[in-house]
């Protein structure tokens, strides 16, 4: 078990990265797709000796396990886009979108298989982009005589057809972005422009929702998400550009909510997920700058986070987990794990693994939560590649305050080297269950020969005995 401190300018409890399995013995894993079902994640991974397929885990070591392999021997299902029905986990596979195939599993090897082979639907060229809606799943199809239009089935071939032709002929109205909110089907689509269209599952009930660039242009709608009541998205117009708009679900409550980059520049908002009852997005109000904002819908409460003393940059990839937001962000030593409860002083990058080469989330994307812990993929362990790590509940330390202290080598076998340190400091050094391991005056090199090989957490306190500096450390034999 890996423990590591939380990163300085708030006072909060440290976390402990777990890793639960090395998958893959010779490299990198590198776990994807990350999407929690009940207490169980599934994702794509390669163990080095199926290809990237598919897995699940329960967030223990003997509960992560290949769940089949559906492209034998070394080649690469990269199972992909889960989704729920009647308690079996939908996904795709396939080399690419557009020639994905829908495959369902219970969770074992033999109740993994096809959802439905779309080669034997008469007609059907092209299948991708599935999205739940009620019972049915919807779908882009695409045939020679009418091109990309909406497609649904209900697991079988002959349950499998076309709602309707939303733009007659062979190009088609291309959907896109498909999405269930207050009982209907919203996404995009192109008739005569680019606009966010919505169906109630008939022909008769399939519309457009509202032409938001008035006029000869699109608006071309991304990144649906629905919080609570209101489903937010991005659109552009002529005078406003791209910005945030919010729905709810009718033409006139469908809205520009703010111009965050004034006049026709676009404040290239993206990364949407909902937490605590309200939108988070990242923007960038100005030219070159980047913030975390959230919004209730209304101009007056769509505002930006403030920003901590220790700041960051380029936040992505927001999950909402246990009342907070986490996500990836850039600090002093590359892109890092951080959270925030929405105040300056409560954000904080809590995943530090010191002024070291080793940056264990330059690799990673996906943020689950799950049965109480967070998993995601992480890179702590420079022999290991990149890996699935869940991160527990707090285990009682203060995170320290920011300072400027190097120790390393960072894994080492023998000496650990301390720089920066104030005058009449302590250096302490703790294993992963808190025992303490040396507790002494610091000085430029200690020596670690004797220790166990294994992660601890190295700490550093002032001659008030205030703590300065906290990382994860390394000792390899």
């Amino acid at each position: 078990m890996l423990f590591v401190a939380l990163l300085p300018c708030a006072i909060t409890k440290a976390q402990t990265p777990v890793l639960l399995k090395d998958i893959n013995p010779t490299g990198s894993s590198s776990p994807n797709y990350m999407t929690c079902f009940g207490n169980t994640v599934y994702f794509n991974a390669n163990d080095g000796v199926h290809g990237i397929e598919l897995w699940k885990t329960d967030g223990t070591a003997n509960g992560t396990v290949l769940v089949k392999d559906i492209v034998e021997g070394t080649g690469h299902s990269s199972a992909r886009d889960f989704f729920e029905i009647d308690d079996m986990i939908y996904f795709t596979i396939g080399p690419s979108p557009s020639e994905a195939q829908l495959w369902k599993t219970d969770g074992t090897e033999a109740g993994t298989q096809m959802a439905v082979d779309f080669a034997q639907v008469d007609g059907l060229l092209g299948w991708s982009g599935f999205a739940k809606f009620g019972d049915l799943i919807y779908f882009k199809g695409t045939t020679e005589a009418e091109g990309t239009e909406l497609w649904y089935t209900d697991g079988t071939v002959a349950g499998t057809q076309m709602l309707m032709d939303l733009r007659p002929g062979a190009t088609g109205s291309s959907p896109r972005d498909l999405i269930a909110f207050d009982g209907r089907l919203f996404f995009t689509a192109a008739v005569n422009d680019l606009e966010p269209w919505v169906t109630d599952g008939t022909p008769e009930g399939t519309q457009l929702l509202k032409d938001c660039y008035e006029g000869i242009g699109s608006s071309s709608p991304l990144y649906y998400t629905v919080v609570d009541d209101q489903l937010f998205f991005r659109a552009a117009t002529g005078a406003q550009g791209e910005e945030l708009w919010v729905s709810d679900g009718t033409t006139d409550g469908t809205v520009l909510v703010r111009d965050l980059y004034g006049g026709t520049s676009s404040s290239l908002l993206g990364h949407f997920t909902g937490h605590n009852g309200e939108l988070y997005f990242k923007a960038y109000p100005d030219f070159g700058v980047n913030h975390l904002y959230r919004s209730d819908g209304t101009y007056e409460g769509t505002v930006p986070l403030p920003h901590p003393a220790y700041d960051y940059n380029i936040p992505e990839g927001m999950h909402s987990h246990n009342g907070w937001l986490y996500f990836f962000a850039y600090g002093d030593f590359g892109r890092q794990l951080w959270r925030t409860d929405g105040t300056a002083e409560g954000s904080t990058e809590i995943l530090y693994p010191g002024p070291t080469a080793n940056q264990p989330m330059e690799n990673a994307s996906y943020l689950s939560s799950c049965g109480g812990e967070l998993i995601f993929r992480g890179g702590y362990i420079d022999g290991l590649g990149y890996e699935l790590y869940a991160l527990t509940s707090s285990v009682g330390m203060d995170a320290p305050t920011k300072a400027k202290i190097g120790v390393f080598p960072n894994p080492t076998s023998d000496q650990l080297q301390i720089s920066g340190f104030p005058a009449n400091s302590n250096f302490m050094l703790y294993a992963t269950d808190g025992r303490t391991i040396m507790n002494t005056p610091a000085k430029a090199s200690m020596d670690v020969t004797s220790l166990p090989a294994g992660p601890y957490l190295a700490r550093i306190t002032d001659a008030t005995g205030g703590i300065v500096h906290s990382q994860l450390v390394i000792v390899q034999h």
